[in-house]
């Protein structure tokens, strides 16, 4: 029995038809809506969508607005979520769909800490926008996840990518790492082999070495093993950042990575606008999981 939902207001298709599919695969009591007050007037019409499933279903719908500009005040209230309004809640989902990854870090984070029992659900769209974001903004450490610098070691950036290369040069501007990886997502899936070219990514590199290495976070441990190894290649000689651009189910491997290895620091990169037409449609085969604690 999942008691309470978790997701993040979004204006793409599957926003909606996903909470409905979450809602009849759960029969939670309570949606824990988070509304980014940034992107609210891209999400009314399906907000106005969501609380009409609500009152149909009686689910209780439960809304905290956040502000993505101000990601400290932020992190308090994912906190006090938590640890107020979710206190006798043990089984819980978050919809990580259209959920911003250091969202989707601070909740595991808390509800790590608390002790819940922690399921994920990752609704697929049938095809993403002829581009996604454009204007990235300055790149900053996930609060409490800065990890463990050791003085005189060089800066290691690994980059999972996605379709934006300039977020890719935008980390390696900032950062100034002495060598970037770059985990670059295996297959054609979402027309993967046309739109995240490793060549155009290491031309955003300057300044910095650069290596990489091939990732499939769709199959089997969402690509744990892989960045596992890898981080076990680099830790003894370097600082380690890690940034997800890449799919979405990969901020859950990067977090499970965290735990093992809590000396790597993670990063996001926000931007300035997204497409209103980010993404349409949704597949029939939602990722779904228990998060497990591999720190352990």
């Amino acid at each position: 029995m999942i008691d309470s939902i978790i997701a993040v207001l979004g204006w793409e298709e599957r926003f909606v038809e996903g909470i409905q599919k979450s809602l009849n695969k759960f029969n939670s009591s309570t949606l824990h809506l988070i509304v980014f007050k940034e992107y609210e007037s891209y999400s009314l019409e399906n907000l106005l969508k969501v609380q009409t499933i609500c009152d149909e279903k009686k689910v209780k719908l439960d809304k905290l607005e956040l502000s993505y500009q101000n990601p400290v005040d932020s992190w308090r209230q994912l906190e006090r979520l938590v640890t107020s309004k979710l206190v006798n809640t043990e089984n819980i989902v978050l919809d990580i769909s259209t959920m911003p990854r250091e969202t989707i870090w601070g909740l595991l984070f808390f509800l790590q800490k608390s002790s819940k029992q922690i399921h994920y659900i990752y609704h697929k769209p049938l095809k993403y926008g002829d581009w996604l974001c454009k204007e990235p903004d300055r790149p900053r450490l996930l609060y409490k996840h800065s990890g463990i610098a050791e003085f005189g070691r060089r800066t290691a950036l690994m980059i999972l990518t996605g379709y934006d290369y300039d977020r890719t040069n935008q980390l390696v501007r900032f950062y100034e790492p002495a060598l970037t990886i770059l985990g670059l997502q295996k297959g054609n899936q979402f027309d993967n082999q046309n739109r995240n070219i490793e060549e155009l990514h290491r031309n955003e590199c300057n300044g910095s070495e650069v290596k990489s290495f091939e990732i499939d976070f769709y199959n089997g441990d969402f690509g744990l093993s892989v960045l596992d190894e890898e981080i076990i290649k680099l830790k003894s000689e370097y600082n380690i950042i890690v940034a997800s651009l890449g799919p979405k189910i990969s901020s859950i491997s990067i977090y499970r990575l965290f735990l093992k290895h809590p000396e790597i620091a993670l990063t996001y990169v926000p931007t300035k606008e997204y497409n209103r037409s980010y993404s349409v449609g949704i597949l029939d085969d939602p990722i779904y999981g228990e998060f497990l604690d591999y720190s352990l």
